[in-house]
This record gives structure tokens, C-alpha cells and sequence, in this order.
């Protein structure tokens, strides 16, 4: 495989290899910055362009689009507070106050090298253990799913900063936002008001934008303070210490190592790996006091998740043939277009395929870190644009990216009408991370819970019984025993400190 490897990157390492995925890579990116264009998006209009390629550059094309726009969700996220894609809401946790505070370049060299690292470590795990880590994912069934989902709301939601009990209210107001729409299994219509738009259910990208940019633009339209206290390009360099490298070389393996294993699920996406990977950070880090205020560990956590995941995500479309999330499965038809067939015979009746990818995925993480690199302190300068102008453009951003999602002009309602919700959210204290988070797996726990039901015949035991889904429900009777503990030992200092 190292021989066919290297005769892959050779071929793509030519005037037309490297000038196509450079530009897919670029493409990638600028879609990925823009709320509303997913990446998913991204990949589908740049397939019909792949048709009349070798199979072998059209499918790099694809996956150059997709690295790109992985990492362009974090631009906006830091800049404004309007994570580009889904994958980037834990960034505007950190990102956002740090660029507040006139550390724009320093938020964005931290999430272009965490990337960077994420995406190579990715890689390695996708060359290294392809072939195992899909044959375990296979053995995961709706028990195993469910309780997957279940941990992952629960370690977001108590190691949430604040209250646990804020964090849980916020979670469940996500899920309950995640119910509208016609039911899981038996196709119930539940919340639809008699609407037929309502039927469809809510969608996550106009809740998305909703919730952070519509919310950020509205708070930022009445609220007099500059868009940064300080701001300059007179400083050079990355402004990252290397002992800020060093003291996160765990946490990016650890967050990468959350990326892979969650991106190889189908389903579970680049949401929920940085919305955990940011958890475990906080929960690991001895500055815990400091995370929402502007911490780079948070930044080093989420984007290197993130990027990971496009690995993990890979991993079981090449070696099953199934699609780890919304833009695999649409490579899915890019190799049925070129006659190929994803899963276990592309490696013996197609290996330069399958390297080709690989190639193609080193090729494009090198780019993308150097194009963001030298424009690092080209997408700051956003910050300097006056409020009264920049405020409507988010806004006519927010809208088209809204209506973008699915020519649906109810979205933009939507849109609004989340945007305003957040509002109130925050003047009660209450978290967006986890109710973003409770709407996106909430379905999924739903969808799981019922399938476990049923092949089990009603009995609830199944999630205590299969060994993968116990090891899951043990993890979240932990994390809850912590919680509880957190919030009762933090309860009894601030007694004591106040007498």
C-alpha cells in the first residue's frame, strides 16, 4: 500500500492535481466560512463538475472540498460569533471572547493549527486502523447508539458552564425543539400546528443561525461597546506560544482521538465530537474558571475534533461503504458515477483509489493551512468595520444562508424566531451549547430508543445487558454522580467564602 501510496501522491502532485485541489480546498473554505452553506452543499455543487474527470481526481476534488470547509467554519465563528458550519459552534465559546478582547489572529492561528494537527492525526488513524474501527462500529446497534447519544448530552450538559440544572433546562428545551415534525418509526405529526411547514420539522441550520447570529446581531445592535476593546496588525507572527503547543499536544490527541471515534458513527456528525471534546478539555483543564472568557485550550479542543472527524468519517465509506455523515454520503454516488463501489473490494479490485484519497486528503490539509495562514490577518479586519455596517450584513447573511438551506422561505421565520429565543436564553443564563446539542441528537435518541424497544420486545434491560451500551450508561451515571457533586461542593465553598 506505502509503493501504491506514493505512485497516488505522484500523480496528484502535478500542475492539474495540485491546481484543482488547491481551488476545491479554497472553495471548500470560503463556503465553510459562510453560515448557511454547509459543506455538505459545498460537495454537491462541485460533483456534476467531477463527471468527466479520472476517477481517482474527482473523488480528491470532493474530499479537498470537504477539508476546506471543515475548517472555514471556524472564521466566522471566532470573527462573529456565527459558527460557518455546525462543526464550529463549541469554537465561538473561546473564539468569540477572544477576539473581543483583540486577540483575533491569536483565536485564528490557534484554530488553523489545531485543524492542521487534527486533520493529520485524522489521517494516520484512517491509514492505521481503517479496517478494525469500522468492523466495531458495525457491532453498534440501536441500545448502543442510544446510549452513545445519551453520554454525549449528558457529559455536554453537566460539564456545561454554569449550572447543571441550567445546562439540563437547556438540553431539553433543544429536544423538545428536535420533536416537531412527524415522529420517528410510526410518522405521528406532533407540534405541526396544522402547519405543512411545520411538518417538515425545524431545520438545524436555520436554528443554527438563529441562535448565534440573529441573537449576537441583535445584541450587538444595542449594545454601544466596539466589536474589540484593542486591535492591531503592528505584531507579526502567529501569536501562539509554543508552550501553549505543549501544553495541549494531550488535548489535541484526546480531541482527535474524539473526532475519529465519533465521525466513524453514522449519524452522529462534527457536532457532537466538538461539543464533547470542548467538555473534556474544560473538565481537564486547571483553568476551568477561565473557559468562555476567552481560553485557547477550548479553540485547540474543538477545531483539531472537528478535523479529526473528517478522517473518522471517511473511514467507514471506504472500507463498508457506509457514510459517517451528510457529505460522505454524497461521495457515495460521486464513486457510483465513476463505477466504483465503496467497501471492502475497493482495497483489493481498486487500492490506487483508495490511496488516491488518502493522498488527496494530505495534499489538501497542507493547503488549507497555508492559505489561512497567509490570510490571517486579512479576515480580522472585519472587526474594524463599523457596527451600523456590519451588523445588516450579518444579518442579510444569516437570511440568505437560512433560505439557502432549503429554498424554504418558513426558515427565515425560523431564523428569526430562534434568533430571539436566544435572546431570551441568555438573559435567563441559560446555555446554548446544550440545547443546540438536544436538538441535533435528540431525534437520534429518540429514533434509537424505540428500535431498541422493539427488538427487544419493551424490555428496557437491553441498554443495561449489551456490553457496549453498558460500558455508555455507566459513563453517564458517572458523570451525573460528578455533576452533583461539582454543584454541591461549589454550593458549600460559596457559603463559606461568604461568611
Amino acid at each position: 500500500m506505502l509503493d501504491i501510496f506514493l505512485v497516488s501522491l505522484s500523480e496528484l502532485i502535478t500542475p492539474t492535481g495540485l491546481a484543482l485541489l488547491l481551488g476545491a480546498s479554497i472553495i471548500g473554505l470560503i463556503i465553510g466560512t459562510l453560515p448557511g452553506l454547509n459543506v455538505a452543499m459545498a460537495v454537491a455543487i462541485l460533483l456534476p463538475l467531477t463527471f468527466s474527470m479520472a476517477p481517482a481526481l474527482g473523488l480528491s476534488a470532493l474530499v479537498a472540498v470537504y477539508v476546506g470547509g471543515m475548517s472555514g467554519g471556524a472564521v466566522s465563528a471566532v470573527l462573529l460569533n456565527m459558527p460557518g458550519t455546525s462543526s464550529a459552534i463549541a469554537t465561538t465559546f473561546e473564539g468569540f471572547p477572544m477576539s473581543r478582547k483583540g486577540q483575533a489572529v491569536k483565536a485564528l492561528a490557534t484554530c488553523t493549527l489545531a485543524s492542521f494537527a487534527g486533520g493529520l492525526i485524522g489521517l494516520f488513524l484512517l491509514v492505521a486502523f481503517a479496517p478494525m474501527a469500522a468492523r466495531l462500529a458495525l457491532k453498534l446497534g440501536p441500545a448502543e447508539y442510544f446510549s452513545l447519544s445519551l453520554m454525549a448530552l449528558a457529559m455536554v450538559t453537566i460539564l456545561a458552564r454554569g449550572s447543571m440544572v441550567k445546562g439540563l433546562l437547556a438540553c431539553l428545551l433543544g429536544m423538545l425543539g428536535g420533536t416537531v415534525g412527524f415522529a420517528p418509526i410510526d410518522g405521528t405529526a406532533r407540534f405541526t400546528l396544522g402547519s405543512m411547514d411545520l411538518m417538515a420539522g425545524l431545520g438545524v441550520i436555520p436554528v443554527m443561525i438563529g441562535l448565534f447570529a440573529i441573537t449576537q446581531a441583535l445584541r450587538e445592535a444595542y449594545d454601544n461597546k466596539p466589536l474589540t476593546s484593542s486591535f492591531t496588525f503592528e505584531k507579526k507572527g502567529l501569536d501562539v506560544t509554543w508552550r501553549e503547543v505543549q501544553q495541549n499536544i494531550g488535548n489535541i490527541i484526546r480531541s482527535s482521538l474524539i473526532g475519529v471515534g465519533i465521525g466513524v458513527l453514522p449519524g452522529m456528525g462534527g457536532t457532537a465530537s466538538n461539543m464533547i471534546a470542548y467538555a473534556a478539555a474544560q473538565q481537564s483543564s486547571k483553568h476551568r474558571a477561565e473557559f468562555g472568557k476567552g481560553h485557547v485550550d477550548g479553540l485547540w479542543a474543538t477545531e483539531s475534533s472537528n478535523s479529526a472527524g473528517v478522517g473518522g468519517a471517511l473511514l467507514p465509506l471506504i472500507t463498508l461503504g457506509i457514510p459517517g455523515d451528510g457529505v460522505t454520503a454524497i461521495m457515495i454516488g460521486a464513486f457510483m458515477i465513476h463505477g466504483l463501489q465503496p467497501g471492502p473490494l475497493l482495497f483489493t479490485e481498486q487500492p490506487g483509489i483508495v490511496t488516491s484519497i488518502y493522498a488527496a486528503l494530505l495534499i489538501a490539509i497542507v493547503f488549507v493551512v497555508a492559505f489561512q495562514l497567509l490570510t490571517l490577518r486579512v479576515f480580522p479586519r472585519v472587526l474594524g468595520i463599523p457596527k451600523h455596517y456590519l451588523v445588516p450584513v450579518i444579518v442579510v447573511l444569516s437570511v440568505f444562508g437560512a433560505f439557502a438551506a432549503d429554498n424554504n422561505m418558513f426558515d427565515i421565520w425560523v431564523m428569526f424566531g430562534t434568533g430571539l429565543i436566544g435572546i431570551i436564553l441568555i438573559s435567563v443564563g441559560l446555555p446554548v451549547g446544550p440545547l443546540i446539542l438536544g436538538f441535533i441528537l435528540g431525534p437520534i435518541v429518540e429514533t434509537n430508543l424505540r428500535r431498541a424497544l422493539m427488538h427487544s420486545n419493551g424490555d428496557a434491560t437491553v441498554f443495561f445487558t449489551e456490553p457496549i451500551s453498558l460500558v455508555f450508561m455507566l459513563a453517564i451515571i458517572a458523570f451525573v454522580l460528578f455533576g452533583v457533586l461539582k454543584n454541591t461542593c461549589s454550593g458549600w465553598f460559596g457559603r463559606l467564602a461568604s461568611r
